[in-house]
């Protein structure tokens, strides 16, 4: 069990209401964060994989079959019998994005945690990092820009773990290759009590302003004076970010052959 959740990140928020369009047709049957890797539903397998560290609280948000997921998610977490699993219902997410569902879990999140997109799946050295990395600062998983990279990307002063992010924005095309402290985000934040905070008044403060439709990643970039966030390299880590279905193919490649993925 490593030091950093048990010395002050003991809880996990999954973000999980979306449609996962490009999954389809799997996610006709359930929603994206149920699509099984490895015999398990992707939001059971990486909580249980922060069980494993310590992690004794969960919550996931639904939205998209909200039924299916707890029901599909919840039997695959039975079996941890003093993990205290939660589900937040986001009725919106149709019309929402994911900083509306973040939103409605951030009081799982008070005092700090982890906060993880349903639809990433990640090594066990990437989630060590994870966990690894001091409770006393909030971190943003990243792995350096490539030339394939699109999604979110930061930009941080400094090298490696511990770079100072400084700027964030959504990348939707690939293209060549930039530097300059550039990042792209896993989708996994390990955030302390005053990173939580922050992120729930920016969150609130956005969605009073009617942006309930940003990704997570946008409100944290048009508040980042209120952040002290650092990059948390896991350069050399595999984790996949599962938007398709060549991203599915690429995560059972790596994470249903033992041995693999590091």
């Amino acid at each position: 069990m490593s030091a950093g959740a048990t010395a002050g990140r003991s809880s996990v928020v999954v973000l999980g209401a979306g449609l996962g369009s490009r999954l389809h047709p799997l996610t006709a049957q359930r929603p994206k964060c149920a699509v099984p890797l490895a015999g398990e539903p992707l939001a059971a397998r990486v909580i249980g994989q922060l069980y494993r560290r310590g992690v004794r609280r969960a919550t996931v948000v639904v939205g998209h079959m909200a039924e299916r997921g707890r029901l599909l998610i919840g039997r695959s977490l039975a079996r941890l019998a003093d993990l205290d699993l939660s589900f937040v219902h986001n009725e919106e997410f149709a019309a929402t994005n994911t900083m509306y569902s973040a939103l409605l879990a951030m009081p799982a999140l008070a005092g700090g945690g982890y906060l993880v997109e349903g639809d990433i799946a990640a090594s066990e050295s990437a989630i060590d990092r994870l966990v690894g990395a001091s409770p006393a600062r909030s971190w943003w998983a990243a792995d350096p820009w490539r030339a394939n990279h699109s999604g979110s990307r930061l930009r941080a002063v400094g090298l490696g773990s511990g770079a100072r992010i400084v700027g964030q924005e959504i990348r939707r095309q690939a293209g060549a290759r930039e530097t300059g402290g550039l990042w792209k985000s896993a989708g996994m934040l390990a955030l302390d009590a005053a990173g939580a905070a922050a992120l729930a008044r920016a969150l609130a403060a956005d969605a009073a302003d009617g942006h309930r439709a940003l990704y997570y990643d946008e409100v944290i970039g048009r508040h980042l004076t209120d952040f002290d966030l650092q990059i948390l390299d896991l350069d050399g880590a595999a984790w996949v970010e599962i938007d398709d279905h060549d991203d599915l193919a690429e995560a059972r490649r790596l994470f249903e052959n033992p041995g693999l993925a590091r």
